[in-house]
């Protein structure tokens, strides 16, 4: 009798263990279908270009970075202030409804740096040193805290001419930096492989590479590609061929879409009404689009004509429009920058560049946002705004 009151109190237990345990692996599948969720039309990626604080001459990119990881002992020396801002920009960013941001790694902001801060390209590029290493992955994980996903955009030697090093200087970085906080790889800057030839050349050779990388690690990532804006539907159409041609498992087509094509003073509807020009052609490449890129600058003083606020807002109002109120198609949108990107310490050197700015500076460390930042937020955070759009 007892021998048998054992056994069934194993057989218990064993039994109570299995449905433990496939509770559990249920729980970690649910847990890792979620992590890898790609953005859908459903449910896009709503992202933001994370390249400045404030000033492109002051807190850009590669000076943020250092001066976050080394404080005073940084190049350039240190602003006691810049955590703050890094930190309330990215609130910022979060509270308007963003759930992505877009981070640019490129071997010619690194170039420009080296002069200024005593350090050899040979610690860039073409593979990326450790105490560099150390730097953007600091950068990588304080973003990530705030719940933000990363689209990473890796972009290499001017003019693409040496891809094969190109790829040794994207592996660098990315086997030295946490990719689990990294859910896109954008590889390569405004590339136009149907506008030139070497482009294409450059595209086919890296693309490849990783797409099909020998370590899992890289291979099982997801990479495109940034484009440009097309100048003409001619233009655009020959890149959606050539994309369908050479890639067409890429499960989305890379676009970018911006547009100051539009005299001053144009109405948003105006603004949908061109933009749905080339969504139509992009439309032909079946797969949803990943915008990576679409903004609208600002009128410089010595300008000509005179692009205002009330323009980049109008162009917003239509952007939204022609992608997302009438037959969405739209997995990702990126829109460039955060933060404000004019040159502070010499004003005069703000040209065709600049800017896009979606912050006009800052105040006690915090971002001053522009009414163009606050119609992003609008969209991003309101269910009803086709129908408030529409009815204004």
């Amino acid at each position: 009798m007892k021998k048998t009151l054992i056994l069934l109190y194993e057989k218990f237990i064993y039994r109570r263990l299995l449905a433990y345990s496939a509770l559990l692996m249920c729980v970690f599948t649910v847990q890792s279908q979620e992590n890898n969720v790609l953005p859908s039309v459903n449910h896009p990626a709503k992202g933001v270009n994370f390249f400045y604080l404030n000033g492109r001459d002051q807190e850009d990119f590669v000076q943020v970075a250092e001066k976050l990881f080394f404080g005073d002992n940084a190049c350039k020396g240190i602003r006691a202030d810049i955590s703050e801002r890094f930190e309330n920009s990215l609130k910022e960013i979060k509270s308007a409804g963003f759930d992505w941001v877009r981070l640019l790694v490129s071997k010619d902001f690194y170039n420009i740096y080296a002069p200024r801060c005593g350090f050899s390209m040979d610690e860039i590029y073409p593979v990326l040193a450790d105490k560099h290493l150390s730097v953007l992955a600091q950068l990588v994980g304080k973003v990530a805290e705030h719940g933000l996903k990363i689209e990473l955009v890796l972009s290499g030697t001017r003019w693409f001419a040496d891809p094969r090093n190109d790829v040794r200087f994207f592996e660098s970085i990315l086997l030295g930096i946490p990719l689990e906080h990294v859910n896109m790889i954008i590889l390569g800057g405004d590339v136009q492989p149907s506008n030139a030839q070497y482009q294409a050349d450059w595209l086919l050779q890296v693309l490849p590479h990783f797409l099909n990388h020998k370590y899992s690690s890289l291979a099982s990532q997801n990479y495109l590609f940034d484009t440009v804006t097309y100048r003409n539907k001619d233009q655009a159409l020959a890149y959606v061929k050539w994309v369908k041609k050479h890639f067409p498992q890429l499960s989305y087509l890379p676009v970018n879409l911006y547009n100051r094509t539009l005299p001053p003073s144009s109405s948003w509807r105006d603004y949908s009404t061109a933009l749905k020009e080339f969504i139509a052609i992009y439309k032909q490449a079946n797969p949803p689009l990943w915008i990576d890129e679409y903004g609208f600058r600002l009128s410089n003083e010595s300008e000509s004509v005179q692009y205002t606020e009330a323009d980049r807002v109008a162009y917003l109002k239509g952007f939204y429009h022609a992608l997302s109120c009438e037959n969405p198609i739209t997995a990702a949108y990126f829109i460039w920058t955060a933060g404000n990107d004019r040159h502070v310490s010499f004003p005069d050197k703000d040209t065709d560049r600049t800017p896009f700015g979606l912050f006009s500076g800052y105040e006690n460390n915090k971002p001053i946002t522009t009414p163009a930042w606050d119609e992003v937020a609008l969209f991003n955070t309101t269910s009803s705004y086709c129908e408030q759009l529409i009815k204004d």
